[in-house]
């Protein structure tokens, strides 16, 4: 389900009696003088997504084949010899660890929110042990120890298996059951992990982008009674902020059917998703604003001040309102000898859970669109007054990028040793345990790296701490980040980023 193209935006009439269109509103020129019905235009988010099952299925199994080639055959005429159990379960717990189980500091193993948190439950409840979802998250802890432990012999295996979950994904959209599933929901969504897991490109996560829409539609289809699991809320909620994120790289409207939604998931709601449900309320806000610049064309400063600081000051008011359970402690950290190894692991942020730190961060991210934005307008477009007065912007950018920065060691597993010296603790990464919070920062933690105001030492401090989470996770999404921060002066508005969308004044 990934995107091959722009497809037409002519009506669904003129697309069927194969005729021009005019794309005219609210009916296009040649509905009106035949006397048709002039179905509409479709969006720029509709036409962008197609199912496109066949085609990845097609995709997959010819970069299989090619992967695989010399291994095709042996001189004694023997096929590929198939993966033996035991590398299947090393492959789905590798992935397990990697990205699914955050445990508490200490040695209570509850597992908190964070990402995938859901998925051990969903495996045990799946009727085989090679059904869709088992298979799907074993094709990618597979292509991910690949990547962890160098072992190319494995990658083509994982392309093997991916392609044997698209044709199980396949046969489950057929069935009434499967295909409202919780375990076909999450296959879906772990079918984008799979791509920029084995993806070199950091484009993969437009692909990633193109799966979430593709379980959005599953989450219309299953309806509002779909909420009566744990999972499935948990779905929705992973889902609904990756369909944020995705509406902020298209500059397109957050679907309205996320409100509805929203509203559907209500009832399996506690009272710690209140803020959440705020924050995604104010991103709608955003999104259309952002949307509107984008149509209308808009790149004068002052205009684009004029739409993006109101919803600044919301985000704000947002922050500043938070429950006590949503606060994070800051701590001054020493290394060796008492000194820390660089100013930006001086000062780490403990909070009560992954998820909350995900929202956190996703909050500094869009508050660095805004300003980003401002400051690309002002300096393309703006006079020497209005380039003076920049100041504020950027220091937004700073702090945020720094916020984020202070949430890594959280992120990553470490934790202090016993003891305060002088307000100050000691960090140690707790026992060598998997990371998987890792996955949650990759992408608030490359965004603060690009920035123009983060400065080079900063930079490669990033690079560095999103190459060892890409070599210990096997993900090679982030060995690619690593290396265009190293290689290249990036900004919001560079292609490689795909995040500011198409209109940028640059």
């Amino acid at each position: 389900m990934v995107n091959t193209g722009k497809p037409s935006k002519a009506c669904a009439t003129c697309k069927k009696r194969r005729i021009k269109c005019d794309l005219l509103t609210p009916a296009c020129s040649q509905c009106t003088r035949s006397g048709w019905t002039c179905s509409g235009f479709p969006s720029e988010a509709d036409i962008n997504f197609r199912n496109q099952t066949d085609m990845v299925r097609r995709n997959t199994m010819a970069k299989a084949s090619r992967q695989m080639g010399s291994k095709s055959s042996s001189p004694h005429g023997t096929g590929v010899r198939s993966l033996s159990p035991s590398t299947v379960d090393r492959a789905t717990s590798f992935f397990i660890q990697q990205y699914v189980l955050t445990f508490a500091s200490g040695s209570d193993l509850t597992p908190l929110r964070g990402i995938h948190e859901y998925l051990p439950g969903l495996l045990r409840s799946e009727h085989s042990a090679f059904g869709l979802l088992g298979t799907t998250i074993a094709a990618a802890g597979l292509a991910a120890m690949s990547n962890a432990g160098n072992a190319t012999a494995w990658r083509p295996e994982a392309f093997r298996m991916y392609g044997k979950a698209i044709r199980q994904l396949q046969e489950a959209l057929q069935d009434p059951i499967q295909s409202v599933s919780d375990q076909t929901l999450a296959a879906v969504m772990l079918m984008g992990t799979f791509e920029i897991i084995v993806s070199a490109d950091i484009n993969s996560m437009k692909a990633f982008s193109h799966h979430t829409v593709a379980a959005a539609t599953c989450i219309e289809v299953r309806g509002p009674g779909q909420f009566r699991s744990e999972a499935s809320f948990k779905l929705f909620i992973q889902m609904r902020r990756i369909i944020v994120m995705t509406s902020h790289q298209l500059q397109e409207p957050i679907p309205y059917a996320m409100t509805r939604w929203s509203r559907w998931a209500e009832q399996a709601q506690s009272d710690t998703q209140g803020p959440a449900n705020r924050f995604a309320e104010i991103n709608e806000i955003l999104a259309s604003a952002r949307a509107e610049l984008k149509y209308q064309g808009i790149t004068d400063p002052d205009m684009v001040a004029a739409r993006l600081l109101p919803i600044d000051e919301i985000l704000k008011n947002w922050a500043q309102t938070l429950p006590q359970s949503w606060t994070y402690k800051s701590y001054r950290a020493i290394g060796p000898c008492g000194i820390p190894s660089s100013g930006y692991n001086m000062q780490y942020d403990i909070y009560s859970d992954p998820w909350i730190a995900c929202v956190w961060n996703s909050y500094r991210n869009v508050r660095l669109l805004i300003h980003e934005s401002i400051i690309a307008a002002t300096l393309k477009y703006g006079t020497e007054e209005q380039k003076a007065n920049l100041q504020s912007s950027a220091k937004v950018l700073v702090d945020m990028a720094n916020g984020i920065c202070h949430s890594v060691a959280y992120h990553l597993g470490h934790r202090w040793c016993d003891g305060d010296i002088g307000g100050a603790r000691k960090l140690e990464i707790s026992g060598g345990a998997p990371s998987p919070g890792g996955f949650l920062l990759l992408w608030p933690l490359f965004f603060s790296g690009m920035l123009r105001t983060t400065l080079k030492e900063q930079r490669q401090w990033v690079a560095k701490t999103i190459r060892q989470m890409g070599v210990q996770m096997g993900l090679q999404l982030a060995m690619s980040m690593a290396k265009l921060l190293e290689e290249k002066p990036l900004s919001f508005s560079h292609n490689d980023t795909f995040f500011l969308g198409e209109w940028h004044p640059n």
